[in-house]
């Protein structure tokens, strides 16, 4: 029985005694709670300060303060609006002013004026004509001088007319005088070639047949002189000798070693002396005269 009043109390002793164990607990902690959110407000506090500082003292943000003051301001949109106007700052700018660049003075030279010497005027005077002049025979100058108005704003010239000279008359062979030994009278064809008239004449007997005006040789290469006779005949043949050679020469009528009658196509400069001592004829001559002539034909050359 003793043992269970013992018993009985020892839990309420414990239990109070507990109680006063965690009576006295509570006080600590209470303190631990307060001085946290002291120092975390501490810390907020340093923290916005140091942000702060950094704001004012930093142009980046400095820049995004003020940006937010310069952002455009939207205006809202009536009902049925579709835009609404904005305002955007413009530009600025400052003017620089450049200063213009001194111009370079180039330097001129200066010219004066040198005096130049009067020049005396001397009005003219009648010159005398004195009888000893001599008088030179009038002549077709003298004459229109002569002629001329005493008034100096119109001139008059009398036109002399030109002196009348005799034309050209072309040689004709009918007053040629056959030398002794031609054939004449007998109604034979023959040719005489006149080296100074450059011509030759084609004769049956002793009337002219035709005319033609030929090239003989140069004084270099003459042309032989005398009574002469187709020798041969050749209807085309090449031609040579020192420093020429003429192929195909046309009409070829010999009558002298190698000196011939032909027909020509290098040159049409007929009537002047041309050849290395032949008589050169046109083609169309040349084929009339090798139709007219034979072997045996006269060929009289002279001067």
């Amino acid at each position: 029985m003793n043992n269970r009043p013992v018993n009985s109390q020892a839990p309420a002793h414990s239990g109070g005694k507990r109680s006063g164990n965690s009576g006295s607990t509570k006080g600590p902690n209470k303190k631990r709670s307060f001085i946290l959110p002291a120092l975390l407000i501490l810390m907020g506090c340093a923290v916005f300060m140091f942000a702060a500082w950094s704001a004012v003292r930093s142009p980046v943000m400095a820049s995004i303060l003020n940006g937010g003051s310069n952002a455009p301001q939207f205006q809202q949109l009536a009902p049925g609006q579709s835009f609404a106007q904005v305002y955007i700052a413009k530009p600025t700018y400052t003017p620089v002013f450049v200063e213009p660049a001194a111009q370079q003075v180039i330097p001129t030279a200066e010219f004066t004026a040198t005096p130049q010497p009067e020049v005396a005027v001397v009005q003219p005077t009648e010159i005398p004509v004195t009888e000893a002049a001599v008088d030179f025979p009038p002549t077709a100058t003298t004459e229109a001088v002569a002629s001329v108005d005493t008034n100096p704003a119109v001139a008059e010239a009398a036109i002399v007319p030109d002196t009348p000279t005799a034309e050209y008359t072309e040689p004709t062979a009918v007053a040629y005088v056959p030398p002794t030994g031609v054939v004449t009278g007998s109604g034979e064809h023959w040719f005489d070639v006149d080296l100074s008239d450059q011509r030759m004449y084609a004769y049956e007997g002793d009337t002219l047949v035709r005319t033609f005006i030929v090239s003989t040789g140069t004084w270099q290469t003459p042309t032989v002189t005398g009574r002469f006779k187709v020798w041969v005949k050749l209807k085309s043949a090449p031609m040579s000798g020192p420093g020429y050679y003429l192929p195909d020469v046309p009409y070829i009528m010999y009558f002298y070693k190698d000196y011939g009658i032909h027909g020509t196509y290098w040159h049409n400069n007929f009537g002047v002396p041309m050849s290395h001592g032949c008589v050169n004829l046109s083609i169309p001559d040349a084929e009339w005269a090798y139709n007219f002539a034979s072997v045996g034909t006269v060929v009289n050359v002279h001067e």
